[in-house]
């Protein structure tokens, strides 16, 4: 599990580079913080499900279109989280709205990786039937 962290930090943290990058980039243009915000994400959602597919969760064998519908909810989830953190930032205190949206992105993180890893690229579990040694029906779960 160390190891995939490991994985999850860096895809993720280049997902959040990514995320940074652009939302700061619109900022600087004028745009405003929560739409800027939202752009930022949805670029930085197809670097995180590339990554996480391919790279952080590729032992665990997930089903693309599966796996790309269970992570979209998930970073959605995370998004929301990201907006409503983002939001109470800009609206009841100082912080600037770049520092805002590093503050909320870096915090809805965690809620990612957990729910990545034990629901949107957890492979699907498959029942089989085996033979004991003695001849008897036993189930095993696979997955």
């Amino acid at each position: 599990m160390v190891r995939q962290i490991l994985k999850f930090g860096l895809v993720g943290g280049l997902a959040t580079g990514v995320h940074m990058v652009i939302g700061f980039l619109l900022i600087h243009a004028g745009w405003p913080v929560l739409i800027a915000n939202g752009a930022a994400f949805i670029m930085a959602f197809l670097v995180s499900f590339a990554g996480h597919l391919g790279f952080t969760f590729a032992d665990q064998q997930a089903d693309f279109p599966k796996a790309l519908w269970k992570f979209a909810a998930v970073a959605v989830a995370g998004f929301g989280c990201n907006q409503a953190i983002l939001s109470c930032i800009v609206l009841w205190s100082d912080v600037a709205d770049t520092t805002a949206l590093f503050i909320a992105t870096t915090c809805s993180a965690i809620v990612t990786f957990v729910l990545s890893r034990s629901w949107a690229f957890r492979a699907a579990h498959k029942h089989e039937c085996i033979f004991s040694q003695k001849g008897k029906l036993a189930r095993s779960a696979h997955g």
